[in-house]
Parts: structure tokens; C-alpha cells; sequence
């Protein structure tokens, strides 16, 4: 029986939902030759050597046109981003300095990055050559498999994804609505990832290795039940049942006194599991149940690359 008790039918469902988003991470040749990374402060990396971008407007340029994941933007919207206004009411020229200053500066590579269509200006890179859609596909790759029983590969995967990460993405940006979305989107599915390694490494055996992250992301996030939930699974599985049974109580008592909520099914039916002394929890084989498998709704709009467009 899963932690959660799901059945087969929810997790080939999700399973079959991820597909349509996971891409493969390994590309071609001539896709890795040009790399943009997002997440962090902006980099650009042609051939294996990173370029120079000199100026902020230009990281501002290009970190806008990357956060349309591919989608054409028009002059007054690269005006909010470099301006936070259209400046002197006439965004065309000033915008069009700002471009013919960055494909100068990427040389004969330009045309490569991002091109002009009658809707404005779109970056042309795949998925596979930015920073942020290598992390989407790699939690997708990472989730499946885990939801496949391959915990090993998981564990590689996810923890691929997550090395991937040097700061908040587009750093370069404001807080527009549109910048906080597709942020707080990639943030969210950060989140899933750190959580699913962890059940994963669980599910390999790394009880020791998982419990120490775990015990490290509870105090981070502290109403994400999810952890909560993976950490008591850990500490049982170490031995330690007083530990897990206060770790419980620990969690009830946050979410009552700060947001006034009991916690969620998962965790109370684990409490009872616990006290039943389950021999189930003490299995490393498909008794750690992923987010993906239990993700309804809205909780599924998460696994989408930030702009809103799901990978193909």
C-alpha cells in the first residue's frame, strides 16, 4: 500500500499527463551549441564559451524575450520591461537601439537567438537550449520515473534539474504580474523537485542522506505538508518512531496555530499508519508515493513551462 494510498488508475493518469510536457534533455549537437541560462543572473554561452553581455538593458532584452518562451513580444511590452514605461511615447526606436545594441554583441549568432516577425521580436531557442526548460524537462524525465519504480534514475534526474540553479530567475526583470506568474510557476516546480528526491533517495535506501535534506527543507517551507510527510517516513524507517511521532505532532500544532488548518489527509493517515506499526512503511519498493501522482486540477498547471506553453 502507498504512503498515500493511491491507486494504479490516479498514477497512470498523471504519468500520461507528464508525458506531454517531458522532452529529451540531451538535444543535438547544433541545439547545445547556444545556451541561454534564466535561472540566475542572465548568461549566454555560445560554443562552450560564455559571452560577454555589456550593459543592463541587454540582459534586461534578452531575459524578456526569454520569458515569452518563444512567443513573439511587441515593442511596447519590451518597453515595460527595460523602461517600466513606453519612454517619450514612442517605444519602436528605442527598443530597436536596444536590439541592434544585443545582436551586435552576439555577432554572427543573432539570427540563432532571436528573430523579427510582424508580431515583434521572439527568441527562436528550443526548450533543450535554455536553462529553464532543461530543469522542466528533467523534473518530467525524473517524475516518470520514479512513478516507474526506477528510484536510482530519479535521484540522478531530479538532482540534475536542481543543480541547474544559481539565483532567482530572471533576475534582470521586475515584479510584473507577468514575470511574478512565470517565476513563481518555475519556484513552485523547484519546490516539487526537492520534495520528489527526496522520495526518491527514500525509495533507493539514502534513509540517512534524506531525512538530513529533509529535516533542512521542513525549516525552509514549513506548511509544504509534503515534506513533512516524507521525513516521517525516514525517521521511522531509521528506527526513530518517538522522533516521527513528534515530528507529527509538530506539524498539527504549526498549521492549527499559524493558518488555523488541521493537517491534510496524507499526514493523518500516516499518523495511524504509524501507530498501527504498518510493516508496509518499512518498504523501499513503491511505498513512496510522488506529488505528481496525486496532483489534481490546478496542481497539474505547475508541471507547464513558465510562459503557459507545455512542452510538446
Amino acid at each position: 500500500m502507498d504512503i498515500v494510498g493511491n491507486t494504479a488508475t490516479a498514477r497512470s493518469g498523471v504519468a500520461s499527463d507528464i508525458s506531454r510536457w517531458a522532452f529529451d534533455v540531451r538535444g543535438s549537437a547544433t541545439e547545445a551549441a547556444i545556451v541561454c541560462r534564466v535561472l540566475g543572473p542572465i548568461e549566454v554561452e555560445i560554443d562552450g564559451a560564455p559571452l560577454e553581455l555589456r550593459g543592463a538593458r541587454l540582459r534586461q532584452l534578452l531575459a524578456a524575450l526569454s520569458l515569452a518562451a518563444g512567443a513573439p513580444v511587441s515593442n511596447d511590452a519590451l518597453a515595460e520591461h527595460l523602461w517600466g514605461h513606453s519612454p517619450h511615447g514612442e517605444s519602436g526606436p528605442n527598443v530597436r537601439v536596444v536590439v541592434h545594441r544585443l545582436r551586435a554583441a552576439l555577432g554572427p549568432h543573432a539570427g540563432r537567438i532571436f528573430e523579427l516577425d510582424r508580431c515583434g521580436y521572439r527568441l527562436v531557442l528550443t526548450p533543450e537550449q535554455t536553462d529553464h526548460g532543461r530543469f522542466a524537462g528533467l523534473v518530467g524525465t525524473g517524475v516518470q520515473a520514479l512513478l516507474a519504480g526506477r528510484a536510482a534514475e530519479a535521484t540522478h534526474t531530479l538532482q540534475a534539474g536542481l543543480d541547474l540553479w544559481r539565483g532567482r530567475p530572471w533576475a534582470e526583470l521586475g515584479d510584473a504580474p507577468d514575470v511574478l506568474g512565470a517565476r513563481t510557476k518555475l519556484v513552485e516546480l523547484r519546490e516539487l523537485a526537492i520534495e520528489e528526491l527526496q522520495a526518491a533517495r527514500l525509495a533507493c535506501g539514502d534513509t540517512a542522506g534524506a531525512v538530513a535534506a529533509l529535516s533542512e527543507a521542513v525549516i525552509r517551507a514549513p506548511y509544504r505538508e509534503r515534506r513533512w510527510e516524507l521525513l516521517v517516513v525516514g525517521l521511522f524507517r531509521s528506527g526513530r518512531q518517538a522522533d516521527a511521532l513528534a515530528a507529527l505532532r509538530k506539524v498539527r500544532a504549526l498549521l492549527i496555530e499559524e493558518i488555523g488548518v488541521e493537517p491534510g489527509p496524507a499526514l493523518r493517515a500516516l499518523e495511524q499508519r504509524l501507530l498501527d506499526h504498518d510493516p508496509g512503511l518499512f518498504l523501499s519498493d513503491n511505498t513512496i508515493d510522488t506529488a505528481g501522482s496525486r496532483a489534481t486540477g490546478p496542481a497539474r498547471d505547475f508541471l507547464t513551462y513558465p510562459g503557459g506553453q507545455r512542452a510538446s
